[in-house]
């Protein structure tokens, strides 16, 4: 009864991470049938509840955790090593778009796509809506992806025992609500390896803060090009 608990528990806290994501593509999505005073209702109310939802989910965390765990500091060398975390996910990311390139055709993943799908029309965008869209890639779904899959699921399952069954089954599932195409393999292998590098910049102190620091390093990039894209049409 505990485990399915436990599991329900965890599929929740799925849905609400995958929701922050959504609905700033639902509100771009659907721009032009929302009346502009209802978009900046729209924009502020999404930041707000989104912040909360992160902020609640971080103190229910905390609870789970050790007294040593919360007192783990993140100094400059934990910000060096999550850079080589980082530069690790570079190469599975240029390394997997060959492939999938090579065998598939693709010259992205259909996650990637999704998302590149929304900045086509980035100067008809709603500006509020534009910044929703990156708060939720570059900063929402690293701190909240990072909490439900590494943090909970390791805490719920395995309370730190069993590290390569945790690595395989939180990469696991991290891939498989990445990917878009199931029968591409190459797609699931990339968010697989993405995964299993967020899980071991985790499992180095078991202190979330430095996956999540890899996590945002990682989704900054297409922030960074998407915005200075953005910039370039403006002016």
């Amino acid at each position: 009864m505990k485990l399915v608990l436990k599991m329900l528990k965890i599929i929740g806290l799925i849905v609400l991470a995958l929701s922050v994501n959504i609905i700033p593509m639902l509100l771009i999505g659907n721009q032009s049938r929302i009346p502009v005073e209802l978009q900046w209702g729209c924009g502020l109310a999404y930041i707000g509840i989104a912040a909360g939802v992160i902020s609640l989910v971080w103190k229910r965390y905390r609870s789970h955790i050790s007294e040593a765990a919360k007192s783990l500091k993140f100094g400059w060398k934990d910000f060096g090593i999550a850079l080589l975390f980082f530069v690790a996910t570079r190469v599975v990311a240029v390394g997997g778009t060959v492939l999938n390139q090579l065998i598939y055709g693709n010259t992205m993943t259909g996650n990637d796509a999704a998302l590149m799908a929304n900045l086509e029309d980035l100067k008809s965008m709603f500006p509020l809506f534009f910044i929703c869209f990156h708060l939720a890639i570059g900063v929402f779904a690293p701190i909240l992806e990072e909490l439900v899959f590494r943090g909970f699921m390791s805490e719920y399952f395995f309370k730190g025992k069993h590290m390569i069954w945790q690595l395989v089954l939180t990469s696991l599932v991290f891939g498989m609500l990445h990917v878009s195409n199931f029968g591409n393999f190459v797609e699931i292998g990339l968010y697989f390896a993405l995964g299993a590098i967020f899980y071991l910049a985790f499992n180095r102190r078991r202190n979330i803060v430095d996956s999540i620091a890899v996590h945002l390093l990682n989704n900054c990039l297409l922030v960074i090009i998407s915005v200075i894209s953005y910039l370039s049409l403006i002016f």
